[in-house]
């Protein structure tokens, strides 16, 4: 079994206390005083401003801290009587300190024990809070459930799409548990939460895929649906029912996915038939390139017309009927 240890405050100063004080215990007056002396100073209040009371005090307050999270019961006058015989020369100890270790872990045994016997009450309480706040709720016919069971109720109604499973949302959120207790809200931090759908609680997760964009609504989320018996402690006790008003402000569908998925069996299917299109196109327009080349050529190699030096006019002639064949 784990012990955890429940006297951290004290044990730091203790350790300093040894460390500067050596072995010798303080000198404490052994006179006995009076009744009415006695009485006085159960009434008498410290001078704060006396260092050797503050720090008193002060230390009075560090270990009641420590034996206020006893959680067993104790002899607080046999716990003040072994505090004076231990700091007090003149009164004798009357535990070895082999004993004393031994009855402190003891108990830690019976802390630890307690602890967990009041943490499986407490769970089983917030089980049944939790169960007869939801058969309770489902009277009323503004409630909504999903299909694992979370109950929710519109405060605003959108108009945008329901996000899926693999989707990016932006939401903002106030949680808190059934008593009102809060422990998050994006509103205060004035920064709405985005995250994946299926990155969450699996309440949140049903939720969010039956909301709309812009939806704004209450949700009561069961703890198995949530964290259960092992909670999120110190924040969310085991069993513990959330309570949240959610606003889908976003929703990031996975568009680019699906349809670069639905697009690329497209292209495979048109580029077959496309490309037979253009082999068939491509070689009868070569041939016409080909063909009309020899044609450019025939007018350039006139032995006929270089022949006629002396004639000018009809070198020019060939000329300007080139001009319009250019042009087309």
């Amino acid at each position: 079994m784990k012990i955890t240890p429940i006297f951290g405050a004290v044990l730091p100063i203790c350790a300093v206390l040894a460390a500067c004080g050596g072995t010798q215990k303080p000198v404490v007056e052994p006179a006995a005083a009076p009744a009415d002396s006695v009485a006085a100073k159960k009434t008498a209040l410290p001078d704060l401003k006396n260092p050797t009371d503050r720090y008193s005090y002060a230390l009075g307050m560090d270990l009641g801290r420590a034996i206020a999270n006893v959680n067993v019961p104790l002899n607080l006058d046999v716990l003040m009587g072994a505090i004076q015989d231990q700091v007090d020369s003149t009164r004798p100890v009357r535990m070895a300190d082999s004993v004393a270790e031994s009855a402190l872990q003891d108990l830690l045994l019976q802390m630890q024990k307690k602890k967990e016997s009041d943490e499986k009450a407490a769970a089983q309480k917030a089980l049944d809070e939790q169960t007869k706040f939801l058969a309770e709720n489902a009277k009323d016919t503004t409630v909504k459930v999903t299909p694992k069971g979370v109950q929710y109720k519109m405060i605003k109604a959108g108009a945008g799409i329901s996000p899926k499973a693999g989707d990016k949302v932006q939401v903002h959120y106030v949680g808190a548990l059934l008593d009102g207790t809060e422990f998050d809200n994006s509103v205060k931090r004035g920064e709405p939460l985005e995250f994946p759908v299926n990155a969450v609680i699996e309440g949140w997760q049903d939720l969010l895929m039956v909301l709309k964009e812009g939806d704004k609504v209450k949700a009561w989320i069961p703890s198995a649906l949530a964290y259960g018996e092992e909670g999120v402690p110190p924040l969310i006790p085991a069993n513990a029912m959330l309570v949240f008003e959610v606003e889908l402000l976003k929703v990031y569908a996975e568009v680019p996915a699906i349809d670069s998925a639905a697009v690329a069996p497209a292209p495979a299917t048109v580029e077959p038939a496309a490309a037979p299109a253009t082999n068939a196109t491509a070689p009868a327009a070569e041939p016409a390139k080909a063909d009309a080349k020899p044609a450019e050529k025939k007018p350039e190699a006139k032995p006929a017309e270089k022949k006629s030096d002396a004639k000018p006019a009809e070198a020019a002639k060939p000329a300007e009927a080139a001009k319009p064949a250019a042009k087309k």
